[in-house]
């Protein structure tokens, strides 16, 4: 991905969360699901047909499994990343799920 910007609270948390660059650059390439999720951001991340597709684990081999359960948090307008976290049904990420 071209230009991907994280603003300095996404850095901290993907360092906070284990959550490295080629990983959420992977996410944002190959997200199929976008929910809107407040305050003009949308979280991204893979469903789970996507993560089973053949051709996308042929392209990306070991790295697909880690793409599992991490979502992204773009900024509407910018495009910027807002935040990472991983989406496991907890507390943390109530809010962007909310409308799943």
């Amino acid at each position: 991905m071209i230009g991907m910007t994280l603003t300095g609270h996404a850095e901290a948390r993907a360092n906070q969360r284990g959550v490295p660059r080629n990983i959420i650059e992977a996410i944002l390439d190959h997200a199929d699901m976008d929910v809107p999720v407040g305050g003009g951001c949308t979280a991204l991340r893979l469903s789970k047909r996507r993560l089973k597709d053949a051709a996308l684990r042929q392209r990306l081999g070991s790295q697909l499994d880690r793409l599992a359960g991490i979502a992204v948090i773009c900024a509407d307008d910018t495009g910027d990343v807002v935040t990472v976290l991983h989406d496991r049904g907890g507390a943390e990420g109530r809010r962007y799920r909310r409308l799943h």
